[in-house]
């Protein structure tokens, strides 16, 4: 086989921790996602001292870093399977989380086009599906849209345009916003879907999380208005006023007390906005 052959074309990048289970279905839903396997690198960062040698290779390339890294966070793990990966285009997969079928054949030829695409974030709560965000109207990402549906994003970027992370929460969130400036402030949204399997035993389930969480926004803020980031000038004020969005939601959410995730709260809080809406006067 020639490099050229070997090298992938998409490397996806998995934080693991804990995640002996759910990471199989995972890697099932990357070997279904369009693209012949021998394109597709699968980079996992191990963050709990696993060496996960036993899994499917569904015909993929498994690439693990190290494994003896603990407990080091989301975003540095992330950090270290970028370093390791060596695909043109990076994707971004949780572990207990997977792909809708066909997922990358269908972002890719529109990140080779703009620099970075994503699918819709569909949120399920076991078998239930909660949320499927933002609209089927919509046909771009922007920054307002992180802060208007409170959701997470994943990209298909090209390499130049990936990390590094930060070790807070919501670095996610941060890192598509870096992402959404360097390709102008807005991105194509394919018909597909990265599907957000909601935990109950995940941290994130718990009200410490979103207290953390609130926390975190604020430094995001600071750092952004810093220019500590890779967020453009020009798109500082929308980056911020979107964490600002993010923060009341956070707000909101903790004051409601109830024993729900964040995204339950969210489908309870667009479906009410909807019905106010609906019944809202023509102004015409």
């Amino acid at each position: 086989m020639s490099s050229a052959a070997a090298t992938p074309l998409v490397s996806v990048v998995i934080p693991a921790f804990q995640a002996g289970e759910t990471l199989r279905t995972a890697l099932a839903s990357v070997a279904a996602a369009g693209l012949p396997p021998e394109r597709v690198e699968v980079v996992i960062a191990p963050d709990d001292g696993q060496g996960y040698d036993d899994l499917p290779d569904h015909g993929l390339t498994l690439t693990r870093c190290a494994t003896h890294h603990m407990a080091t966070g989301a975003g540095p793990a992330r950090n270290r399977a970028i370093a390791r990966a060596r695909g043109a285009f990076i994707a971004f997969l949780d572990a207990d989380d997977t792909w809708a079928p066909g997922y990358l054949a269908a972002l890719l030829p529109l990140a080779q086009r703009h620099g970075a695409a994503f699918g819709r974030t569909r949120v399920l709560l076991g078998k239930q599906p909660l949320l499927h965000l933002p609209g089927p109207a919509q046909s771009t990402l922007g920054l307002a849209d992180l802060g208007r549906t409170g959701c997470s994003f994943h990209p298909l970027a090209q390499r130049v345009l990936v990390g590094p992370f930060r070790n807070r929460a919501a670095q996610d969130v941060l890192h598509t916003m870096e992402v959404l400036s360097l390709v102008g402030g807005r991105a194509p949204l394919a018909k597909t879907s990265y599907n957000l399997h909601l935990n109950p035993q995940s941290t994130t389930a718990r009200n410490a999380f979103a207290q953390r969480a609130q926390q975190a926004y604020y430094d995001h803020i600071r750092a952004i208005g810093a220019g500590q980031t890779r967020i453009a000038p020009g798109h500082g004020a929308a980056a911020r006023h979107a964490f600002e969005s993010k923060a009341r939601l956070n707000r909101a959410y903790i004051r409601s007390g109830k024993a729900q995730f964040f995204y339950q709260f969210m489908q309870e809080r667009l479906a009410a906005e909807q019905r106010t809406a609906a019944v809202q006067p023509d102004p015409s």
